[in-house]
């Protein structure tokens, strides 16, 4: 009889611990992907750090729609957008930021339409300005600021405007579509600093999110998207923080690749 009353709490053990098993899988299974991404906004509402007074209206966040061919670009799709929140403005910590716009798709004529990226100050002096050929890319597009072109590193505390524009007609510069965004450089505090050393870059992500530092979080979410990208995780943390700038209708839009800006400075 105890032999029996042993085998069936031994059974009992094993059983419940199946069904504790069977339902922690289920648990991680059903939980939606947007819970991964604890630490990122879901609006990004900028309150810690306030934008440059300058920035005026109307807001060029994205580069209109489709263009007639007497404009010289035939744009079809989603706009040109500029991948900035919903006030133009992101800080960094980056002494030689990236940038991102998404670049439409073009019309097979105009798919070597030269397109102009530009960095100036808060007093608009014209700090680095690079063209270069789109090659009919189109999808999410990076634009770095190059560190051995002579162009001294953003300064601490210091606004700068940036933008990006479609030279329909490059003998009519008032046909541009042009977005545009403005950064700021901020110190990283030493408990921050500490933290971001010591995490992996998905954590990096949410940290850079938590303290709004938006290009960075965004660099960073690209650079893993690049590495790998099938990891579930990582596309739920893309989409949040794409949706919490208003960019989620980009989400599913590819990135296209690198060094698209390399050796074109005018």
């Amino acid at each position: 009889m105890a032999q029996i009353q042993f085998r069936f709490f031994k059974f009992a053990q094993i059983l419940s611990l199946t069904l504790a098993l069977v339902i922690a899988i289920f648990t991680v299974v059903q939980t939606p992907q947007s819970l991964f991404a604890q630490g990122i906004p879901r609006s990004w509402e900028a309150n810690q750090y306030q934008p440059p007074v300058n920035i005026g209206k109307p807001r060029r966040v994205e580069g209109g729609g489709t263009r007639g061919s007497s404009s010289g670009c035939s744009i079809s799709g989603k706009p040109l957008t500029a991948l900035v929140p919903n006030n133009r403005f992101g800080v960094t910590v980056a002494d030689y930021p990236t940038f991102f716009v998404y670049m439409p798709t073009l019309s097979p004529e105009n798919s070597s339409l030269p397109v102009e990226f530009l960095l100036k100050d808060s007093n608009e002096n014209e700090l680095y300005k690079t063209t270069f050929r789109t090659g009919g890319m189109s999808g999410i597009v990076a634009l770095s600021l190059p560190a051995h072109a002579g162009l001294s590193p953003l300064k601490v505390g210091q606004d700068y405007q940036w933008s990006f524009s479609l030279l329909c007609l490059e003998d009519e510069r008032s046909q541009d579509i042009t977005v545009e965004g403005w950064t700021r450089r901020v110190e990283l505090n030493s408990s921050l600093s500490t933290q971001l050393a010591q995490a992996p870059p998905q954590k990096q992500v949410e940290l850079y999110a938590q303290a709004e530092i938006w290009h960075d979080a965004l660099a960073t979410l690209v650079q893993l998207r690049r590495e790998r990208p099938n990891d579930a995780m990582i596309a739920a943390d893309w989409v949040k923080l794409l949706s919490s700038a208003s960019l989620g209708t980009l989400a599913q839009e590819g990135l296209v690749p690198r060094s698209t800006t390399a050796g074109r400075q005018l």
